[in-house]
């Protein structure tokens, strides 16, 4: 006798999932899934919001550091700003300095979590260690001067997600800087990170997300590319020294 399906799973059979395979140097079409995908649309990238800025010091017009709209000062002892660029990003940072005390120096922390935005150490992605600070800032020493500055590419870190600029000052000095972007360092074969040559996409109508599996397909793929880097780019082992 065969059997009849029962309700639920005629409702599980209805989950629905669309994949498709095309060749190597075709690009999936366009469609719904294009906007589960986490890859940014260039490989110069620029904070997509302020997660938080310092109670000490004074800190002003940072919103306008958000997709380079303009410049921000940071002005008096324990000032900083922590951008946040949406998304796991990696690579070498730039900026302007348009306005600087001769004294004036800057420090530079990353971090994945929003749980270890500080200004005085990295988030630990280089070793683990339990005091979390092995990795330290990376310090952009006095005298600053006006003009654009880049990451030296032998401080060349891991992914991250936030950036916390800090002033170093004593009193009342100030720096003034614009333009802060990311050039991405992995997938360095690739110009377009989001030419994906196929998609995924899936709903599931009795969970309560029904596009969670269409996300977790996105962020996998979004994960393989960032840890997709240069030979000469990976991690070194032994670690760098603390700091």
């Amino acid at each position: 006798m065969k059997e009849t399906p029962s309700a639920e799973r005629q409702t599980m059979l209805s989950f629905r999932i669309l994949t498709l395979a095309v060749p190597a140097l075709a690009l999936a079409p366009a469609g719904p899934w294009d906007s589960f995908n986490f890859a940014p649309t260039s490989k110069t990238v620029y904070p997509a919001a302020i997660h938080s800025i310092s109670s000490q010091g004074m800190v002003t017009n940072t919103q306008l550091l958000v997709s380079n709209s303009g410049s921000a000062t940071l002005s008096g002892k324990g000032a900083w700003v922590a951008l946040d660029y949406g998304v796991e990003v990696g690579g070498l940072i730039s900026f302007n300095i348009l306005n600087t005390s001769h004294s004036t120096s800057l420090s530079l922390s990353f971090t994945e979590s929003p749980s270890f935005i500080r200004p005085t150490a990295s988030d630990d992605s280089s070793f683990p260690d339990a005091s979390t600070t092995y990795d330290g800032v990376l310090r952009v020493p006095a005298p600053l001067a006006p003009g654009f500055w880049t990451q030296p590419v032998s401080a060349l870190r891991g992914g991250f997600r936030f950036l916390t600029i800090v002033l170093n000052a004593d009193g009342d000095e100030e720096v003034t800087i614009a333009n802060v972007s990311c050039a991405i360092s992995f997938m360095p074969h690739v110009d377009d990170l989001r030419a994906y040559s196929g998609y995924f996409y899936a709903t599931d109508p009795v969970f309560s997300d029904p596009s969670f599996l269409t996300k977790v397909w996105y962020a996998g793929a979004y994960t393989v590319q960032t840890n997709t880097v240069a030979l000469n780019t990976g991690r070194e082992v032994p670690f760098a020294p603390r700091g």
